[in-house]
C-alpha cells in the first residue's frame, strides 16, 4: 500500500507570510506617498515661479515698448503708467494685499499675480541721464520729471508659502535710444 503524504502550510506559516506582506506593503505605500508629496510640492513651486516670471517679463516687455518718457506721468513706486507706440495705455499696480494688476486702456484691472511681497519689493524706480533717482512727488511723476526719465528699474519680490523669488531689472525702452522728439516730428 502506497501512502500519499500531503503536506500543506500550517496556520502559523500562513499568518507569518501575511504579516510580512503587510509590512512590505505599508513600506511601499509610505514611499509612494512621499514621492507623490514631493511631486506635488515641486509642481506647485514650478507654477509659482512660472507665474512670477511671466508677470515680471510682461512688465519688462511693455516698459521696453514705451513710446515717450513723458508717458510715465503719474507713475510712482507702486504704479507704472505706460503708452506704447500705437497709443495703447497700460497701467500696472501693486498693493499691500500682495497683488500685481494690469489694466489695458480704461477697462478693469486684471490680476497678473497675487503673490507680490509688497513690503520686500522696491517696485518701480526711475533714473535720469546721470543715473540719479527721480523721486516722484505724491500723486506720481510730474510732466517735467517724466520727460527726464532715461531708464527705469523694476524690483519685485514674490512669495508663496516658504518660497521667495526676487526679480530685478533695469529697463531701457527701445524708443528712448533715438533721443527726444523734435518739433518738426509732429
Amino acid at each position: 500500500m502506497v501512502r500519499n503524504s500531503r503536506r500543506g502550510f500550517t496556520l502559523i506559516e500562513m499568518i507569518i507570510v501575511i504579516v510580512i506582506i503587510g509590512i512590505i506593503g505599508s513600506m511601499a505605500a509610505s514611499m509612494l506617498f512621499q514621492g507623490a508629496k514631493i511631486f506635488v510640492g515641486e509642481t506647485d513651486r514650478q507654477g509659482f515661479v512660472s507665474e512670477s516670471r511671466s508677470a515680471f517679463w510682461r512688465i519688462m516687455r511693455d516698459t521696453q515698448g514705451q513710446a515717450s518718457p513723458s508717458d510715465f506721468v503719474q507713475s510712482d513706486q507702486n504704479s507704472l503708467y505706460l503708452r506704447d507706440g500705437s497709443g495703447d495705455q497700460k497701467d500696472f499696480q501693486t498693493g499691500s494685499e500682495g497683488y500685481l494688476n494690469l489694466r489695458l486702456g480704461s477697462g478693469n484691472y486684471n490680476p497678473l499675480s497675487n503673490s507680490v511681497a509688497y513690503s520686500n519689493s522696491n517696485g518701480f524706480s526711475f533714473y535720469d541721464n546721470n543715473f540719479s533717482v527721480i523721486s516722484p512727488s505724491s500723486g506720481g511723476l510730474s510732466v517735467e520729471q517724466a520727460q527726464n526719465i532715461r531708464i527705469s528699474k523694476l524690483d519685485l519680490t514674490f512669495t508663496n508659502d516658504s518660497e521667495t523669488l526676487s526679480l530685478s531689472s533695469f529697463v531701457y525702452p527701445h524708443s528712448f535710444r533715438f533721443g527726444k522728439k523734435m518739433s518738426y516730428h509732429n
